[in-house]
């Protein structure tokens, strides 16, 4: 009797500390991802019309993990902008964006959040593999077991956009198409 109270204390002990670590590995992925996005900027020159007005930094759908941790952001910089978070809570609601983040949920909409943004200076950054062959300019995914973002990265999409990529980010990538 004791022995199953014990290994049911254990085992209680256990799912809340594993738990706790799942908490803490999301929460982990959304800073790298948002560390991600701030240093993007500074490895990309922007199309004219991409250094006019505040520096946007919009998210699809509603993601208030990766939205909180961007907000961060909104007190600095890029070059002499100001980094504004936007959410657009569906495809129709996007407009001008410098970055667009496109998270997993939202990816069976990359087709038309590509058609919505084809006449903007906007850089699509998509949350899954191979969406750079979709028509993101870049794609990462976070790999908790490594606890590192990887990420793939389109020169055609870069030059059709009017994005001169440093040879650094090019560098760091891990596959480029």
């Amino acid at each position: 009797m004791k022995i199953r109270f014990f290994f049911s204390r254990i085992s209680a002990f256990t799912t809340v500390f594993l738990l706790l670590l799942s908490i803490d590995a999301n929460a982990q992925k959304e800073k790298i991802q948002t560390a991600f996005l701030y240093q993007i900027t500074r490895l990309i020159e922007w199309c004219p019309e991409g250094t006019e007005g505040n520096f946007i930094i919009g998210v699809v759908g509603n993601e208030p993990a990766i939205s909180s941790e961007l907000n961060v952001l909104a007190a600095r910089r890029v070059g002499g902008q100001q980094i504004e978070i936007k959410t657009f809570s569906s495809v129709a609601a996007i407009t001008k964006a410098n970055i667009l983040f496109v998270p997993e949920s939202q990816f069976n909409n990359i087709n038309e959040i590509v058609a919505k943004t084809s006449d903007f200076c906007t850089l699509i950054v998509a949350e899954q593999y191979g969406a750079t062959k979709k028509g993101a300019g870049i794609s990462i995914v976070y790999n908790s077991r490594l606890s590192k973002l990887e990420f793939e990265i389109s020169k055609s999409y870069m030059r059709r956009n009017s994005l001169n990529v440093s040879n650094q980010l090019y560098d760091l990538a891990t596959s480029i198409y």
